[in-house]
């Protein structure tokens, strides 16, 4: 229960940073707070995502110590947890993930901020996800 709580407040947290960022163009405070604040929200995300992950494929009895994102992700679609859409979807969502979290290549603020926009429902399918098998 606890990861979906912790999904939800972090895809709601995102959209407010996102709101933010759509009204108040001409406060420089809150558009850089609210630029930083997305980015470590993202990078949040992908944290839940991968103890719930973990937890999927404990359920599946497909968990292997030190299985990577992207290993668990195609395992996941391969027993058809998750669809081809939301794979596109967590696999991009990764390599920007890995991009902010390493420093290298680091995506723009208007990358992340389209990214974030253009999968915004992508988001909430993870949440009805882990609701069909953690409630």
């Amino acid at each position: 229960m606890k990861i979906i709580e912790d999904m939800q407040e972090c895809i709601g947290d995102m959209r407010e940073c996102m709101e933010l960022l759509n009204t108040r163009k001409d406060d420089k405070l809150i558009i850089k707070l609210s630029k930083s604040s997305l980015r470590q929200l993202f990078v949040s995300f992908h944290t839940i995502l991968e103890d719930f992950s973990s937890i999927l494929l404990k359920e599946i009895k497909k968990y292997k110590i030190g299985i990577t994102l992207h290993e668990s992700l195609t395992v996941l679609k391969e027993n058809n947890i998750i669809d081809e859409d939301t794979y596109v979807f967590l696999e991009k969502s990764r390599l920007i993930r890995n991009r902010i979290s390493h420093r290298y290549k680091e995506p723009t603020h208007e990358e992340l901020f389209q990214h974030i926009l253009k999968y915004n429902d992508n988001f909430e399918t993870i949440v009805k996800i882990a609701k069909s098998y953690m409630m």
